[in-house]
């Protein structure tokens, strides 16, 4: 197997100037393996899109493309390799790293170093992704805005939150500001306008539709796996590869309540607590009730906008590697 590296070249700058220590490790521990690794660096947006498509039609399943980034790297990535031969495997390079907390090992074994040395003992398997589909007024595909999601899409307040939490990065980027920007935030929106003025309608596992009862919401994520928002869990249970989709939907709530949640929301507290609804579904649709306002939304970090948004389970349509467990032995 060959594995060609992307790495994402606005990565935190103490992670990629390790990259070259880790493969000289890489050498010494395994001439061979270091023989069939390749580093591509990203060179601008879309880029690693490019990179991929090309390792997929060259390659199919003979190489394994390792994303050496963050969730908006892993989201082109993956959207890219969906229901294609060629494996994706994730090396966490970024800031929130939400994606890799539900397949890798725990976080403080996630070093470079250990992990390249691990690539010929990844395992594979089919994974799931949810395809989000978004809608304009007149009902015309909003296809900029459709992509899979492989981690977590939402609406609502998340959304809000972690427009705010990107600004703070952004305006400076330092350990302080990526490790607590989506907590500041969520904090700071939460005095502010909370709610969200949707409907949706969802069908369960067992074909049966439920349809929400009121319009005015808190949010609704739609997860694939666990974590989002640098550590929110808002879908403890989420499994990659069950056919189906957590959806969680919190109420229009009070100030005092939305602090209360917000912080069971953080550890996967939430669950069977009053105005929090959470289901099992294989697909569903979420409505703007304000025909001149687009719903905002997410999906894997990555913002989008539609009046209707409908939302399906893709099963097994992308391959996944996953680290052994050893790995953490080594951390």
């Amino acid at each position: 197997m060959r594995y060609f590296l992307i790495i994402n070249s606005r990565s935190n700058p103490r992670r990629l100037a390790g990259i070259d220590d880790a493969i000289n490790e890489v050498s010494q521990f395994d001439s061979d393996l270091r023989s069939r690794i390749e580093l591509r660096y990203t060179q601008y947006g879309g880029h690693a899109c490019e990179i991929a498509a090309e390792i997929a039609e060259t390659y199919g399943d003979k190489a394994a493309v390792v994303v050496c980034g963050g969730d908006g790297s892993v989201h082109e990535v993956a959207n890219t390799l969906a229901f294609t031969k060629t494996p994706l495997i994730c090396i966490p390079f970024g800031t929130g790293n939400d994606f890799a907390k539900s397949v890798l090992p725990p976080r403080k074994k996630w070093k470079t170093e250990y992990l390249l040395k691990q690539l010929d003992s990844v395992t594979y398997r089919k994974i799931d992704m949810v395809k989000i589909d978004s809608f304009n007024i007149m009902g015309s595909h909003n296809r900029s805005w459709s992509a899979f999601s492989n981690n977590v899409a939402s609406i609502g307040l998340d959304t809000k939150v972690q427009a705010q939490a990107k600004a703070i990065v952004l305006a400076k980027n330092n350990k302080f500001n990526r490790s607590t920007a989506y907590i500041r935030s969520a904090l700071k929106c939460i005095f502010g306008k909370r709610s969200s003025n949707f409907v949706y309608r969802v069908e369960l596992e067992d074909g049966s539709l439920y349809e929400s009862t009121s319009s005015s919401h808190t949010l609704i994520s739609i997860c694939n796996a666990s974590y989002y928002g640098n550590g929110f869990m808002p879908a403890p249970n989420a499994k990659l590869d069950d056919g189906l989709a957590d959806v969680c939907v919190i109420d229009d709530v009070s100030l005092l309540r939305a602090l209360y949640l917000v912080t069971l929301y953080k550890f996967g507290k939430h669950e069977g607590h009053k105005g929090v609804h959470c289901f099992k579904v294989t697909s569903g649709t979420v409505t703007s009730c304000e025909p001149s306002t687009q719903l905002m939304g997410n999906y894997d970090g990555e913002d989008f906008f539609g009046n209707r948004i409908r939302f399906e389970v893709n099963s097994g349509a992308l391959t996944l590697g996953f680290f052994p467990e050893s790995v953490a032995n080594n951390g």
